[in-house]
C-alpha cells in the first residue's frame, strides 16, 4: 500500500490510528473517512473544478471509448497506417510472399532496376552466342557460354554474373533465375540480389524447373533407378524426394506456387510406347494424379497456373487437371508440328506444315478445353511462334508478322537475317539472333 500523503515523514501508521480517536483541544475532530484513498484531500482544500471537455464528434466519441486517450489514438492510427503501407509495398514488390527475406530481395531488385546501365536495345553479345533467353520480372535473362545477364525493358543491364558452368542451362520464373550444368551437377539460384543458394546434385542433371516462389526441382540420373526427383526450397532445403522405377523421365514442371510438381516420363509395354504425366503435391509420397497416353511421346510439360498441366507431344497436345482426373486432348490429325508456344493463360499456339517443303502452313490456337480459338492459313510456314495477349507473332525468315485471332494482319517488321526466335518479355517482343537481342515492339 502507498504511503499516506497527509502523514508526517517517519510517522507510523499504527500510532496515527490511535491518535485519530482523541479529540483535539483547538480543533474539531475530523470526519471519519471510509477509505485511506479518500484522505488524500483534507477538508480545508477544495477539489479543483473540472473543465468541460470540448464537444466531440460521433467518431471521436467512439474513438474515446475505445482508446480513452487522444494521443494514444493518434499513435495507434500511425502504426496501423504505417503497417498497411508497408504491407502494400511488400505486396507490390514481392507479390504474396511476405517473408522478410523476400522483402529484402524485392527491395534489392527494385534498386537494381533503378540503377540499370547500357545503351539499351539492340544488345550485341561479342563474348559468344546466345544459348538461352528467358523472361524474368520486369526484364529478360540472357544466357551465354560465360555469363548470365539480366536486362530491363529498355535493354539496359541490371545484373550480370560469370556462371562458371561447362554446359550452362537456365530456367526462370518471377524474379528467380536457376542456372545449372545440363551435363553435370553444379547449380545456383539467383535473383538481382545475387546468389540465393548454390550446390551440387548427387548425379548429373536431366532436367530442371523453378517456380515463382523460388522453389526449384531437379531430375537427375540414378545408379539404381531410372531417375530421381528432388525439390528444394529457395534456401536450398530439401522439400520432396521421389525415385522413378518404371519411367524414363523427359521433363519436370513446378506450379507457380511451388505446391505441385509434375513429371513426364515414358515406358514401353509389349512393344507399345506409353507417355505418363504424374502430378504430385510437394511433401507427399504418392501421386495426386496419374495420366497415361499410348502410342505418343510427350516431351514438354508446363503448369498453366495452379489448375492444370499443359503437355505437347509428337502427335497430340493435352491439358491435365490437377484437382480431378479430367483431361482434354487435341490431335494433330497427321499434320507435322513445326513449332509451338505454351502460354500461361490457358492457351497453346501451333504451326503445322502441310507439305515437307514448308508451304501452306496452318496456325492454330486452342484453349484449355482443346477448342480452337484461331485457325489461320499462311502461304509460308514459320520456324517460331509467340503467343501474347491475343496476338500471334510469327517469324518468316527475317520478317515478323503479327496477327489477331481472326487472321487479320496487324503489323509486319523486318528484323534481320540473324533472327532465330521470338520472345515476349518485360512487355516487349524480342527477336533473338545468334549474338543479338533486338526489341521489335
Amino acid at each position: 500500500m502507498a504511503d499516506n500523503k497527509n502523514s508526517k515523514p517517519g510517522a507510523k501508521p499504527e500510532k496515527l490510528k490511535k491518535e485519530a480517536g482523541k479529540p483535539d483541544q483547538h480543533s474539531k475532530p475530523p470526519k471519519e473517512t471510509k477509505s485511506l484513498k479518500a484522505s488524500k484531500h483534507p477538508k480545508a482544500s477544495k477539489p479543483p473544478k473540472e473543465t468541460k471537455p470540448p464537444k466531440k464528434t460521433k467518431l471521436s466519441k467512439l474513438s474515446g471509448k475505445l482508446i480513452g486517450n487522444n494521443n494514444l489514438m493518434l499513435a495507434v492510427k500511425a502504426v496501423v497506417v504505417g503497417a498497411a503501407m508497408l504491407s502494400l509495398l511488400m505486396l507490390i514488390i514481392v507479390g504474396a510472399d511476405l517473408r522478410p527475406s523476400a522483402l529484402l530481395q524485392g527491395i534489392r531488385n527494385k534498386y537494381a532496376f533503378t540503377h540499370a546501365s547500357g545503351d539499351g536495345f539492340p544488345v550485341e553479345f561479342t563474348g559468344g552466342k546466345i544459348l538461352g533467353v528467358s523472361e524474368v520480372t520486369k526484364g529478360t535473362a540472357v544466357l551465354t557460354a560465360a555469363r548470365c545477364t539480366v536486362y530491363d525493358g529498355m535493354g539496359r543491364e541490371v545484373d550480370v554474373v560469370n556462371h562458371g558452368l561447362s554446359s550452362p542451362a537456365m530456367k526462370s520464373s518471377g524474379s528467380y533465375v536457376l542456372l545449372f550444368d545440363s551435363m553435370g551437377s553444379d547449380y545456383k539460384l539467383r535473383t538481382l540480389s545475387g546468389d540465393i543458394c548454390k550446390g551440387k546434385t548427387e548425379n548429373s542433371i536431366i532436367c530442371a524447373d523453378v517456380s515463382r516462389s523460388g522453389v526449384f526441382a531437379f531430375v537427375t540420373n540414378s545408379a539404381t533407378n531410372n531417375a530421381r526427383l528432388v525439390v528444394y526450397s529457395s534456401e536450398g532445403k530439401v522439400l520432396h524426394k521421389w525415385k522413378s522405377v518404371n519411367y524414363k523421365i523427359s521433363d519436370v514442371a513446378l506450379s507457380p506456387s511451388g505446391k505441385y510438381v509434375a513429371i513426364c516420363g515414358y515406358s514401353t509395354k509389349k512393344g507399345v510406347l506409353f507417355s505418363n504425366v504424374l502430378i504430385q503435391q510437394v511433401g507427399e509420397h504418392k501421386n495426386l494424379r496419374e495420366y497415361s497416353l499410348d502410342n505418343t511421346l510427350i516431351a514438354d510439360i508446363q503448369f498453366d497456373g495452379n489448375a492444370c498441366v499443359a503437355a505437347v507431344g509428337d502427335d497430340l497436345a493435352a491439358f491435365f487437371s490437377v484437382k480431378d482426373d479430367k483431361k482434354s486432348i487435341y490431335s494433330y490429325n497427321g499434320r507435322t508440328l513445326n513449332c509451338y508456344d505454351l502460354n500461361h493463360n490457358g492457351e497453346m499456339a501451333f504451326v503445322f506444315s502441310d507439305y515437307s517443303d514448308g508451304r501452306n502452313a496452318s496456325v492454330i490456337v486452342i484453349n484449355d478445353k482443346c477448342v480452337e480459338k484461331a485457325n489461320i492459313r499462311t502461304s509460308m510456314t514459320s520456324p517460331y511462334v509467340d503467343l501474347d495477349n491475343g496476338r500471334i507473332n510469327l517469324l518468316f525468315q527475317s520478317e515478323v508478322s503479327c496477327y489477331n485471332y481472326k487472321g487479320k494482319l496487324l503489323e509486319q517488321t523486318d528484323v534481320s537475317v540473324d533472327c532465330q526466335s521470338l520472345l515476349t518479355s518485360g512487355g516487349k517482343l524480342l527477336a533473338k539472333g545468334v549474338m543479338t537481342l533486338k526489341d521489335i515492339g
